[in-house]
Order: C-alpha cells, then sequence, then structure tokens
C-alpha cells in the first residue's frame, strides 16, 4: 500500500460518499413528495422504477471506460449526478422531478461502478476486498449524513434545499483531475495496444462477457445481483413510508433512525465483510450476508413497535447484513473479469442485467402494499437473498488470496477445460 493508494482511496472515498449522500436524498423526501403530489403506493412504484432506470442505462457510460480509461469517464460521472442532482431541487411536477433522477441516477451508478473497478485494478491483492468492503462503508457515511442533514433541513426548510445541497460534488472534478492516475492495469492494456481504438472494436467487445469462458462468470454474477436487489434496492424508500404511516414517526423519528443504522453499518459492516472475505472466503462470506439480509428485513417491517431504541437495532442489524452483502457482491463482480473486458463485463452483469429486479421490485412492492401493506409487500421479496445465498454457496468461485490475473486464468482453464500453467508459474514466483 503506497501512499498514492491512500490517497486515491481518499479520492473515490469523497466522491463515492457524495454519490451515497445523493441516492440517499429521495428516501428523506419520499413521504413528502408523495403526499404533495398526492400519489398512491403504486404510482411512487412507478416513480421509483422510472428513476431505477437510470441505472440500467449507465451501462452505456462504463463501456466508455474501456475505451477511454477509468479516470476520464469517472470525472464525467461526478459532474453529471452533481448537476442532474441539483436540477431537481428546481422541479416542479412529479415528471420534471422522475426526469432529473432518472438522469442524476445514470451518473450514480456508473460512478460507484468505476470506483470499484479501479480498486480492484489498483489494489494488492490481500487489500483487494477491503478496498472495495471500505468503499462501501464509505458509501453508508454519505447516507448517514444525508439523514442528518434531512434531520435539520425537513425541519426548517424545504425539501428542494436537499437536492441543491447535491451540487457540492462539483468541486471535486477539479482535484480528481489534478490528483488521480490512470490504472496500471488499463494503462499497461492501452500501451501494448490492448484497448478499443475505434466504435465497430467497442461493439465487438460487447459480446465478450457472452462468449464461452465468460458465460458461467456473467450468469452467476447477474444471479446475485438480482436476488440482491430483490430487498437491499427498494428497503429504506418503502421503511420511510412505512415509519410515517404505521409507525407514526416524523422526520426527526426516521432520519434518526436510519442514520443510526447506517452508522453501525459504517462501524461494522463494511469493515467486518473485508476481514471475513479475507479469512472464511469469499463464498461463505457473501452467503451469509446474504441470509442475514433476508432475516433482518423480513424482522424490520413485521415489528410494528414505535419504540425509537428497538427500530434503531433492527434496524442496524438489517443495514450491516445490506453492506455485507453489497461488498462481497462486488468483489465478485471485480474479480471474475480480465482487465481488457472488465469495466464491460462488469456495466453487462451488474449495471444492465443485474439490476432488472431492482427496476421492478419498486413497483411490485407499491403494488402489493395496496393490497396488504407495505411491511407484507417487503416480506414476500426476503426470498430473493435466500435464492442468492444457495446460489453462492453452490456455483460461485472461491477468489480468496488469488491476484485478478490468476482468477482468470483458473476460470479460463475451467471453461475451456484445459489446464492453466500459467497460474501455477505466477504462483511458484509469489
Amino acid at each position: 500500500m503506497t501512499p498514492y493508494l491512500w490517497a486515491l482511496m481518499a479520492m473515490l472515498a469523497s466522491a463515492t460518499m457524495f454519490d451515497s449522500f445523493n441516492l440517499a436524498i429521495l428516501s428523506t423526501v419520499a413521504p413528502t413528495v408523495q403526499d404533495l403530489h398526492k400519489l398512491t403506493n403504486t404510482q411512487w412504484g412507478l416513480v421509483n422504477l422510472i428513476i431505477r432506470i437510470g441505472a440500467v442505462i449507465s451501462f452505456f457510460v462504463l463501456l466508455l471506460a474501456d475505451r477511454f480509461g477509468r479516470r476520464a469517464v469517472i470525472t464525467m460521472t461526478i459532474l453529471g449526478y452533481a448537476l442532474f442532482t441539483g436540477l431537481t431541487g428546481w422541479s416542479h411536477s412529479i415528471t420534471t422531478f422522475t426526469l432529473w433522477q432518472f438522469c442524476a441516477r445514470i451518473f450514480l451508478a456508473a460512478e460507484f461502478a468505476l470506483a470499484l473497478i479501479i480498486i480492484g485494478e489498483e489494489y494488492p491483492t490481500h487489500w483487494r476486498s477491503f478496498g472495495i468492503a471500505l468503499l462501501g462503508g464509505i458509501g453508508a457515511l454519505g447516507t448517514i449524513i444525508a439523514f442528518l442533514t434531512a434531520h435539520v433541513v425537513l425541519t426548517h426548510y424545504d425539501w428542494r434545499t436537499m437536492y441543491l445541497l447535491g451540487l457540492i460534488p462539483v468541486a471535486l472534478v477539479f482535484f480528481f483531475r489534478l490528483g488521480m492516475r490512470e490504472t496500471r492495469r488499463f494503462a499497461a492494456l492501452r500501451d501494448s495496444g490492448g484497448t478499443h481504438t475505434s466504435f465497430s472494436e467497442q461493439l465487438a467487445s460487447m459480446r465478450l462477457p457472452f462468449q464461452r469462458r465468460y458465460r458461467k462468470r456473467s450468469l452467476l454474477v447477474t444471479l446475485i445481483w438480482n436476488c440482491n436487489h430483490l430487498v437491499t434496492s427498494p428497503a429504506v424508500t418503502f421503511w420511510t413510508i412505512h415509519a410515517v404511516r404505521d409507525l407514526r414517526y416524523g422526520p426527526q423519528q426516521y432520519t434518526v433512525v436510519v442514520a443510526a443504522g447506517y452508522l453501525i453499518g459504517f462501524l461494522v459492516g463494511a469493515p467486518a465483510a473485508g476481514f471475513c472475505m479475507n479469512r472464511i472466503g469469499r463464498r461463505l462470506t457473501c452467503s451469509l450476508y446474504y441470509f442475514g439480509a433476508a432475516a433482518s428485513i423480513f424482522t424490520l417491517f413485521q415489528v410494528d413497535s414505535g419504540d425509537l431504541l428497538l427500530q434503531m437495532a433492527l434496524m442496524s442489524v438489517t443495514i450491516v447484513c445490506f453492506l455485507g452483502a453489497n461488498a462481497a457482491t462486488s468483489t465478485f463482480a471485480t474479480e471474475l473479469f480480465p482487465t481488457e473486458i472488465r469495466a464491460t463485463g462488469y456495466s453487462w452483469t451488474t449495471n444492465l442485467f443485474g439490476r432488472f429486479t431492482e427496476i421492478f421490485t419498486p413497483l411490485a412492492i407499491g403494488w402489493l402494499a395496496d393490497r396488504i401493506g407495505i411491511p407484507w409487500a417487503v416480506g414476500v421479496m426476503a426470498i430473493g437473498p435466500v435464492l442468492g445465498g444457495l446460489i453462492v454457496l453452490r456455483y460461485a468461485p472461491e477468489t480468496r488470496g488469488k491476484t485478478l490475473e490468476e482468477i482468470s486464468d483458473e476460470l479460463d482453464g475451467e471453461a475451456t477445460g484445459q489446464a492453466t500453467v500459467t497460474t501455477e508459474r505466477r504462483r511458484a514466483r509469489r
């Protein structure tokens, strides 16, 4: 770990913190915006569905990183998510609100994906999972700040103020342009002529994750992300509405509960995930967090007590499991593809096909909530992480202690049925 790698973490952490801040704003203002426009749960679910389609469109932004580099594209995403979040503050109808949030989500999803890819490519083998988990924990810090800010802003100011604060990250672009280098792996690939130099080459590379040697890992990452998103994506947005309607909370109460949950998640969930991935392996860590996420989200919505400390405890356990599950899944998504198609593979499996449930689950929960209530509507979705945990235990490869090149060699060998002598040589040198 060189001084530059610590500085790199600081730069990516600052961008990711504001990324999560801007994402969390939607949850903080959800009850207010829904009441302001007199939306039913189904209609609010539809708004969320449209907004989340933006994360799928980020697929096309991520593809650019395999052609123009990680540094240039992540700088563009920071500028994009800050500007469109600020524009949301000037929206005066649910249509413009949804449009600007849709655009912001494109760049928010791309920024976080690129930050994980950069950590995966730059950090040493034994620090890689820790770096990815830490970045996820820093994201939780952004959510904490968003809910603590909302605790003050929603009491004394208009909800639009929250979105205007989202313009702050524009200042980060200057520091990224000055302080961040291109990743060593991508720079080496570019110097050797391995990057795409034309649009036709870019289009041809888009098919690579579906070739025989990549097909199994592409399907694996896609499936577990969809299982994950069944509960992690809509949970907090619908919990704030549940808190107002069923627990009789106001902004003063529900902001404190969520902030406390993310604080514990930041202090415990992400660091513990990084530690466990290096000690007991990626596969077991990921499955345990998935099972924990299913149990905790079901319990959180079923306990209808208004006791603030109890809700804080339940929320804390839930967020710890969510952050751990996300960190482990992100580690698989960044480790299983070689450098030349890492951003392309990640974008197909994580930002496109891996987000189907993230898009449609809010609408499904909203539709069910109008019929059976929010607690049971969310409870039905808890089956997702259970299935995800079983898939990981059965099909995921163990990548603990291996370099990205070793992982790629081994998976290629398994896919083609050939022994990978290169991997053995690399281990012998180590």
